[in-house]
């Protein structure tokens, strides 16, 4: 029983420290759609990212990160049907993954032009279709997380450097990237 125990204990380690990486080899993203970036309109969170990122010049790493923080920090998640403009979310702090990808991609756009990397970085609010082994989750689940899922897409244009992340993912999980595959 102990040895049980011990290997048990072990796994859940291993899984704990390595989810990020399994998540990424078992869970593929394919884009079917795309969504437009919202501007940020609401000026406490404008505030916020500019005392988050003060007197700093911020790397595409440097950017996602922030981007994320803040996003998780504001949110939490709801399977609800709620809006997915970020300035209507920060009232309520409650988002479901189009709201969570939203907020992300009105953050991340946002500190692209302040930091004048438009011409460098670019984001994209993406709708995905999420696979399992190579399985489309699809067909199994009525819930409307797994019939379009939202996550984004931040590009190097110099470099062509791709960061994939899904940030509700991100928040429930602590998953700070995805696998993507274009259509």
């Amino acid at each position: 029983m102990k040895k049980i125990l011990k290997i048990l204990g072990i796994s859940i380690l291993i899984i704990v420290l390595f989810r990020g990486w399994i998540y990424r080899l078992t869970v593929n993203y394919t884009k079917v759609g795309e969504r437009e970036t919202i501007k940020l309109t609401d000026e406490k969170l404008i505030a916020e990212i500019k005392d988050e990122t003060e007197n700093r010049a911020l790397s595409l790493i440097e950017i996602v990160e922030i981007s994320k923080k803040i996003t998780n920090r504001k949110l939490s998640f709801t399977s609800k049907n709620v809006s997915k403009n970020p300035s209507e979310l920060i009232k309520t702090g409650k988002a479901n993954c189009v709201g969570y990808s939203a907020m992300f991609n009105s953050i991340t756009d946002y500190l692209i032009n302040r930091e004048e990397k438009a011409g460098m970085l670019e984001t994209k609010h993406l709708i995905g279709r999420m696979d399992f082994l190579g399985l489309d989750l699809h067909p199994f689940f009525d819930s409307p997380f797994f019939r379009d899922h939202d996550y984004n897409q931040i590009k190097n244009l110099e470099t062509g450097e791709i960061i994939w992340i899904d940030p509700s993912v991100s928040d429930y999980l602590k998953v700070d990237r995805i696998s993507s595959r274009p259509r």
